[in-house]
């Protein structure tokens, strides 16, 4: 690659990030998730001054039906459209509850409609669906999926649901995967809130507290304040001590953990096409006030970069986060870096392939879609890798720390596939591998000298599986 396709897609590699950094800046729009206006003038209602359904037509349609169906009659979005348009939130609870709730559900991936509309008072009807379900999908694929995109809209007034709501694909160790989002989402009020109720003799409030706390000590005293603290955890005696244990009981349960909404664990051998593996990087860090830590691990992978529309599974660099700020893994494609379409535009020869080691014809993956690609991909880590994996301060603000001390940055280590999907030798969890383990010494003691990089295995030509060198 010359100089000039060099600084092209170093372009195009601070292009995505800073295109990444205006999502995760823009505010968030309050709609609802259907188009209420269109909804009435279809069905020839006239909203009223507050914009909804008038109340004697919502209670009429609500009336008219004891199920939900999106389908049904009324249709889904126009008995959900009266819903949001009752009086107030008891009313919702007390219609909402009767309904039989039939699959597909509501709309959206973050629908919070009926907090939107009634505020706090719409955590009696999540109350009784959550009494209902028990546990609810992580996506809008699995059942009442909305039932947790709700409860999480919800402030202070939840922190009694929340700690009983659970939700498939949970890959914390202590089942606090909803907590730790609500916190995230609500900060200090909430933290009050489940301290509080700790406080009062809850049982499940305080597991939740002495979780967190041996993840994050002092962080978690400073959110709830010097006498909230000291009530549920106790008098501070010296300064708290973060340990490599809870570190890696996050790391371990995630290893453990099934593919749902979001990916737990970075598997180098993929059980499926078009996950072809290239190079895994582990970047990790702690606040330098504080005991907040996280790691983040990126993997390249994909046997297609994206050139068009139509590649259906683009090669990408996935993101996997771990810590006290984030949550636990990292969702297809959106936790992710495009990797720079100006790489394919030199062709890889032969003498490149020889030279570099490339090995053409040999995969890890079967039914490779485009060897342009994987070659390149290839050729990039051999020569210029730095156009993959920008400079760690760039990256690292995808763990959400307070200003982030880097401790590593590294590319050889010896890696786990977990449990869940790995296989021989590399079928364990990160507390059985040297490599893991020292990085939550490293973690623990802010020395980067006790990193071990055991027997590294993430260079891929280990892990060719199918073809022939001259194939």
């Amino acid at each position: 690659m010359d100089p000039h396709e060099a600084r092209g897609a170093r372009r195009e590699v601070d292009d995505a990030l800073g295109d990444r950094r205006e999502i995760d800046d823009a505010p968030r729009v309050t709609e609802y998730s259907i188009p209420l206006s269109r909804i009435a003038e279809a069905h020839g209602i006239a909203l009223d001054e507050r914009g909804l359904f008038p109340l004697e037509t919502a209670r009429r349609l609500v009336g008219s039906t004891r199920v939900y169906e999106r389908d049904g009659d009324p249709p889904g979005d126009v008995l959900w459209a009266a819903l949001l348009s009752l009086e107030d939130g008891a009313e919702l609870a007390r219609e909402g509850a009767r309904l039989e709730w039939r699959f597909p559900y509501l709309r959206g991936w973050d629908n919070e409609d009926a907090v939107r509309r009634y505020g706090a008072e719409a955590l009696p009807w999540l109350e009784a669906m959550l009494a209902r379900t028990g546990t609810f999908g992580s996506i809008p694929a699995e059942p009442f999926y909305f039932v947790g995109t709700h409860l999480l809209a919800i402030g202070p007034e939840a922190v009694s649901a929340i700690l009983r709501a659970r939700r498939t694909g949970d890959a914390d160790p202590d089942g606090l995967d909803m907590l730790t989002l609500w916190l995230k989402r609500h900060g200090k009020p909430a933290w009050v809130a489940l301290g509080e109720l700790a406080s009062r003799g809850d049982s499940e409030a305080k597991r939740a507290v002495d979780a967190l706390a041996k993840r994050s000590p002092t962080s978690v005293r400073r959110q709830l304040g010097e006498e909230l603290a000291k009530r549920v955890l106790g008098p501070a005696t010296g300064a708290p001590s973060l340990t490599s244990a809870p570190i890696l009981a996050v790391l371990d349960a995630a290893a453990a953990s099934e593919i749902h909404a979001r990916m737990p664990w970075p598997a180098l051998v993929a059980q499926a096409p078009h996950f072809e593996f290239h190079a895994l990087r582990v970047v990790v860090a702690r606040a330098k006030k504080g005991d907040d830590w996280g790691v983040l691990v990126e993997v390249v992978q994909g046997d297609e970069i994206d050139h068009d529309e139509e590649v259906r599974w683009p090669a990408t660099i996935q993101h996997y986060t771990y810590g006290t700020k984030v949550e636990t893994g990292g969702a297809y494609l959106f936790d992710a870096r495009p990797i720079p379409r100006t790489l394919v535009s030199e062709p890889v020869d032969e003498e490149t392939c020889a030279r570099l080691d490339l090995r053409p014809g040999q995969s890890i993956t079967q039914g490779i879609a485009d060897w342009k690609s994987v070659l390149t991909l290839r050729r990039t880590l051999a020569t210029t890798p730095e156009l993959l994996f920008p400079p760690a301060a760039k990256v690292v603000r995808a763990l959400g720390l307070r200003s982030p001390e880097i401790l590593l940055d590294v590319r050889a280590l010896e890696h786990v596939d977990g449990t869940r999907y790995g296989a021989g030798d590399r079928k364990r969890l990160p507390s059985a591998s040297p490599s893991w383990r020292s990085i939550a010494e490293v973690i623990v003691t802010r020395d980067p000298s006790r990193f071990d990089p055991g027997t590294p295995n993430t260079d891929w030509r280990s892990m060719l599986r199918f073809g022939t060198p001259s194939a």
